[in-house]
C-alpha cells in the first residue's frame, strides 16, 4: 500500500490522501511558495517545504488578424495573444519585411507608407514562435 500524506498550507491541511508523486493544483508557474509542509498522514510531525514551480513555456502566438488592407498613410492596430495564457514570458516583438511599404511599432501599431503588400509578423521572446498579417496597401482613389 502507498505511503500517503496530508498537505498543509499556513498551518491548515489543504489535502489529505496525498501520494508520491505529490502534485498540488492551481499554483502559479514561475513562483515561490514558503508556506507549505507535509506530514504522513495522521501524524502530528510536519516537513517544511519550500519550492519554485517551473516556468511556463510559451507554445504559441496568434494575431487577431491574417489579413489587413489599407490606404496610404492610414493606420491599424493589431493583437497579439500568447498561449497559453498563464505562460511566464508573454513578450513579444513586432516588425515589417518591408518598412519601405509599411512600419510596425511594438504595440502592432501599423503605419502605411506606400502600395504594395507586406507581411508584418509577431515573434515571442520565449521559445520564438510567430504569426503575421498580411497587408495590402493601396493609394487612395
Amino acid at each position: 500500500m502507498a505511503q500517503t500524506f496530508d498537505l498543509y498550507k499556513d498551518g491548515k491541511v489543504e489535502q489529505t490522501g496525498v501520494t508520491s508523486p505529490i502534485q498540488i493544483a492551481g499554483l502559479t508557474p514561475n513562483t515561490q511558495y514558503d508556506k507549505y509542509a507535509l506530514a504522513f498522514e495522521g501524524r502530528p510531525d510536519k516537513t517544511a517545504l519550500s519550492f519554485k514551480t517551473a516556468a511556463q513555456a510559451t507554445t504559441g502566438v496568434s494575431l487577431d488578424k491574417s489579413t489587413l488592407a489599407l490606404e496610404t498613410g492610414a493606420t491599424a492596430t493589431i493583437k497579439a495573444t500568447v498561449a497559453p495564457a498563464d505562460a511566464t514570458d508573454k513578450a513579444y516583438t513586432f516588425s515589417s519585411a518591408d518598412t519601405a511599404i509599411a512600419t510596425v511599432d511594438n504595440n502592432g501599431k501599423i503605419t502605411a507608407v506606400k502600395a504594395g503588400t507586406v507581411d508584418i509578423t509577431v515573434k515571442t521572446h520565449d521559445g520564438g514562435k510567430t504569426a503575421k498579417v498580411t497587408v495590402t496597401i493601396t493609394d487612395p482613389a
